[in-house]
């Protein structure tokens, strides 16, 4: 005689795995993907003005030699006035791109440690229901070995065991 587990006798069936927190995973891994992407935009941003930066500093740099060869030659002193009004300037820009650098520094440190704590979060939710799945299996396998006795001893009521047990 051969049951399906659905037709097991006492109702015995299947039963789903079914985490009661799933909801909470699922909003917590969408926290960690926004964490993600927003740590990747503020990594962009600061490239981005690390780059400028760079371009500020290559371009006093070479104002500044151009000078020095323009010196070399021999040029007017109201041109020398303009290179070094336009160094102040250089100067000055450089100083606010450096606060540029600095701020989109602490915005990828504070989305960071955003991501960080989102993983943090998530994990904590997975590890219960990994638990919690552990759990399920077990007492599946419970069920399950129960079943099997009940079966036996249907088997062993109804005759056909006590061949089988000689």
């Amino acid at each position: 005689m051969e049951f399906r587990r659905s037709e097991l006798p006492g109702g015995v069936g299947v039963q789903k795995f079914g985490f009661r927190l799933e909801s909470v995973l699922k909003l917590r891994t969408q926290i960690e993907d926004n964490a993600k992407n927003n740590l990747a935009r503020a990594a962009r941003e600061l490239e981005y003005q690390r780059e400028c930066l760079n371009e500020l500093e290559d371009i006093k740099e070479a104002s500044m030699t151009s000078l020095s060869s323009a010196v070399d030659q021999g040029i007017p002193v109201y041109q020398v006035k303009n290179y070094n009004g336009f160094f102040a300037l250089m100067k000055n820009k450089i100083v606010s791109q450096k606060e540029n650098v600095n701020n989109a520094q602490n915005d990828v440190d504070i989305n960071r440690g955003a991501l960080i704590k989102a993983m943090q979060e998530r994990k904590i939710i997975e590890k219960l229901k990994e638990k919690k799945y552990e759990e399920y299996l077990k007492e599946e396998n419970k069920s399950e070995q129960l079943l099997i006795d009940e079966l036996n001893s249907y088997k062993f009521k109804d005759g056909s065991g006590e061949k089988n047990a000689r």
